[in-house]
């Protein structure tokens, strides 16, 4: 259930992690609103709304709008019981759904659906702190409401930096973040999972039942039904749960020796994690270059590193935040920006081993004039991610269906947002061509791409996503064929179910 979907199928199709999901929400039975459906089971058809529903806009919204599905109803279930039979009823009838969990995605919809009911699953966003120190939370939550709950608790988990993103969709696809370092992938630490086949059953999976799904699910985990609930391992919080932050402010000018700087540290010690981050002003266009480096440890410790940059930044701000603290104050509050519902994004992404300073010096400078010449897309954004790898390579390459263990030291994302849709050629053709210089092995350090799954853009093979391995392919191809062998949920990366159609 993670991101937007690149093909739209004639079978009913799933999407995960489209938008926000806003707390505090109405209840099913709007005041004053009578249903007005028909076709479906009565025992369900009182959480199916239609277009004359107040409240279908926003329940239907997504939080990436280019390219976006039409939606005619939206299922809000809130038992496990109304989902199973809901999906009884779809894939019996062909009516084709997306499905909707907690949070936002970074994929972009290339082939928008139409007329297509939206399973809103923000009704099971629910988490909790379970007596052994493992973390259960519903498909509604994002990573905010695993995280409140396990601080509280001091305990911590891997999980991504935006607190908006489904702490769910993110897990199907990996799930990288500053922690991985210390704890792996966020699906690295997933215990079992609780989800709906495409025929309404729901079963769960674990090392002890459904094994083959249980690895399939971890990284490649959108391909399988609607995942209800995940059970996570924890663990007891580094430094009494506050972390070091600095933000650091440079010219353009110093481009390159940042990018040599961050090479230098790599591999980076565990608890360190560095966000480069390139945009522009929106007032004035003038191009920005912002680092944000995170140490999950002492203050003394993590300012070893903040030295290292500082004697050729123009600013820098230090902090110590909590760990709850840290996705809402942290990088100065940016990410809930990011938050916000509605906007269009063309978003690319790749790993890459290395980083290549002359590229990035020429980047910061195509980026300035690309904006200058798309004023509307002033908001955009592009980043890098290095996050320290020993988590995350400490694992066997067959330990899950995550196939990047050695190909994620960096993570290049271009994310280029606008209002006005007629800067969206311009903005495509920008990411898409920075996206395909980054991915030659000369200058990535691989040599063959690799694309974590939750920033692909769409047009990649597959094969760049799961993984060239035979092996891995047809294990994947099997548990495929043996938990959705009609090819309900094919329409975010969907795993292919013959073996001559990978690429």
């Amino acid at each position: 259930m993670v991101g937007s979907s690149n093909v739209v199928r004639s079978l009913v199709s799933l999407l995960w992690a489209a938008s926000p999901v806003i707390s505090g929400a109405l209840p099913v039975h709007w005041a004053g609103f009578e249903r007005q459906e028909t076709g479906w089971p009565t025992s369900i058809d009182d959480s199916v709304f239609n277009s004359s529903w107040p409240s279908f806009g926003e329940k239907s919204q997504r939080w990436n709008a280019y390219m976006a599905p039409s939606f005619n109803q939206v299922f809000l279930p809130e038992t496990e019981q109304v989902l199973s039979e809901g999906l009884r009823y779809m894939t019996s009838n062909n009516i084709s759904f997306l499905a909707k969990s907690g949070g936002h995605g970074y994929s972009i919809e290339l082939a928008a659906a139409q007329n297509v009911v939206m399973i809103n699953m923000e009704k099971f966003n629910y988490s909790r702190v379970n007596a052994d120190g493992t973390a259960t939370i519903g498909s509604g939550a994002t990573f905010l409401d695993l995280i409140r709950p396990l601080a509280a608790a001091g305990r911590q988990v891997t999980t991504g930096s935006c607190p908006c993103v489904g702490a769910t969709g993110a897990m199907l696809g990996g799930g990288v973040g500053r922690l991985q370092g210390l704890h792996g992938l966020t699906s690295d630490n997933v215990h079992k999972v609780r989800l709906a086949l495409w025929n309404g059953t729901v079963i769960e999976a674990s090392e002890k039942v459904n094994k083959d799904l249980f690895w399939a699910v971890r990284g490649a985990g959108q391909n399988f039904g609607v995942v209800i609930e995940t059970t996570f391992q924890t663990y007891p919080a580094v430094n009494g749960g506050m972390h070091y932050e600095a933000n650091l402010a440079f010219s353009v000018d110093k481009v390159k020796k940042i990018i040599d700087d961050m090479n230098a540290l790599v591999p980076l010690p565990a608890p360190l994690s560095l966000i480069l981050v390139g945009s522009v002003d929106p007032s004035t266009l003038e191009t920005i270059v912002a680092l944000n480096l995170v140490y999950a440890g002492p203050r003394e410790e993590g300012r070893k590193y903040t030295r290292r940059f500082q004697s050729y930044s123009l600013s820098v701000e230090e902090n110590m935040y909590s760990w709850d603290e840290l996705p809402i104050k942290g990088a100065g509050g940016i990410t809930l920006i990011k938050c916000a519902k509605g906007q269009n994004h063309v978003m690319y992404g790749l790993g890459t081993k290395r980083l290549d300073a002359p590229s990035f010096v020429r980047l910061w400078s195509e980026f300035g004039d690309f904006i200058k010449a798309n004023p509307a897309a002033n908001s955009s954004t592009f980043l890098v991610e290095t996050f320290a790898q020993q988590g995350i390579k400490k694992l066997p390459d067959d330990y899950s269906a995550f196939p990047h263990r050695d190909g994620v030291e960096h993570l290049v994302e271009f994310e280029i947002a606008f209002d006005d849709t007629s800067v969206s050629k311009a903005a495509d053709a920008f990411a898409k061509r920075w996206r395909d210089h980054f991915a030659q092995p000369k200058i990535s350090g691989y040599k063959e791409t690799h694309i974590y799954q939750n920033y692909a853009h769409g047009d990649e093979p597959l094969s760049q996503l799961y993984g060239r391995e035979k092996w891995r392919q047809q294990r994947l191809t099997a548990v495929k064929n043996k938990f959705d062998p009609r090819g309900v949920f094919s329409s975010y990366h969907p795993i292919p179910q013959s073996l001559d159609a990978w690429r």
